[in-house]
């Protein structure tokens, strides 16, 4: 009887503690970006996170840097063009969105 009411109670605290997520919003992963000397090396792009419903942010930058702070701050030092990648995640991460956006860092001699 007591393995029984152990394993009702720990049945019981897994529903409670999945329930708390189940209403969560589904994000959406959005930003905007700025940077400095015309977007010229070395180039610092500041990155305004504008995603909703998030609560924990994943950055790649293209150039296999990356972050996981809510708005970042980067510095390109090659010129190319960068696939910049940002996922939102939920409380739980059981749900995430992402976005991608193209930024082109020119050469300064260009």
């Amino acid at each position: 009887m007591k393995i029984r009411n152990i394993s009702c109670a720990f049945v019981i605290f897994l529903l409670a503690s999945t329930a708390c997520y189940k209403n969560e919003a589904v994000p959406s992963a959005d930003f905007s970006y700025a940077g400095d000397n015309q977007f010229k090396i070395p180039c610092t792009v500041i990155y305004t996170n504008l995603s909703l419903n998030s609560f924990s942010w994943e950055w790649r930058f293209g150039d296999d840097s990356a972050s996981t702070f809510k708005d970042a701050v980067h510095t390109y030092t090659k010129p190319g063009t960068y696939a910049v990648y940002l996922r939102a995640y939920t409380q739980s991460r059981k749900e995430w969105a992402s976005q991608i956006k193209e930024i082109i860092i020119k050469d300064t001699l260009r």
